[in-house]
């Protein structure tokens, strides 16, 4: 799929100065739009929300800027819940791993129209940028005795008291390189205003102390825009 995105977004790109000539409509100078959409990472969902800017530099060409959020990129955390929790058995101690890893990201690129004779503005863009990953693991006591003695109630929240006796350590936030190629199509709803659906895959070179491979995510994105 993203060999295919990236194919689709290069030949955009190549073709846009040969299309520039066919438009009599004036076009917008730029563009700030917000998304929200599900995202799907390892085999898990989650929420995505995006706000994004552009400012044209050629006809059908966008230079674009995009800050947004994954809530829980939780299958990069996985490998180090469950090299946890096996460390943790083959000392007695019983416990059920989870937790968050919610990602901010920046990311900068270009943007590129494909004029049409219908009334949407299909699109292609890629870009890259920086995600700042925080990962949050969680324990929760199932069975044992921690290091300081205590037999907590089953369930019961022990990730603090095992960071606390230097049992555990976390993963401590960490920048990765990102990468995101995707499309779209606008629709106008009133003057200005425009309604925008779209896919995005994203690349995240996550840290080698989550998780040893890069991570995946697919996004669909729905939202509102401005263009002036």
């Amino acid at each position: 799929m993203k060999q295919f995105v990236l194919a689709v977004a290069l030949a955009a790109l190549v073709a846009s100065p040969a299309m520039a000539q066919e438009s009599g409509v004036r076009e917008a100078s730029g563009y700030v739009s917000a998304f929200a959409g599900p995202a799907w990472a390892a085999g898990n969902s989650t929420g995505s929300i995006v706000f994004e800017g552009g400012a044209r530099i050629a006809p059908h060409v966008m230079l674009f800027g995009s800050l947004g959020r994954f809530s829980n990129l939780q299958g990069d955390l996985q490998p180090t819940l469950q090299s946890t929790t096996a460390t943790l058995a083959g000392d007695g101690i019983g416990v059920a791993g989870g937790g968050t890893l919610p990602a901010w990201y920046g990311i900068g690129g270009v943007r590129a129209e494909i004029p049409t004779n219908l009334r949407v503005t299909p699109y292609v863009l890629g870009g890259f940028g920086m995600a700042r990953l925080n990962p949050q693991p969680q324990f929760t006591f199932a069975s044992g005795t921690l290091p300081d003695g205590t037999t907590p109630t089953v369930g019961l929240n022990v990730t603090s008291n095992l960071l606390a006796t230097g049992t555990i350590t976390t993963p401590p936030p960490s920048n990765a390189l990102m990468a995101v190629f995707g499309g779209g199509i606008e629709v106008p709803l009133v003057p200005h205003w425009v309604g925008d659906v779209g896919y995005r895959y994203s690349y995240i070179a996550a840290d080698q102390s989550l998780s040893a491979s890069a991570l995946n995510t697919n996004v669909l994105t729905f939202g509102i825009g401005y263009r002036f």
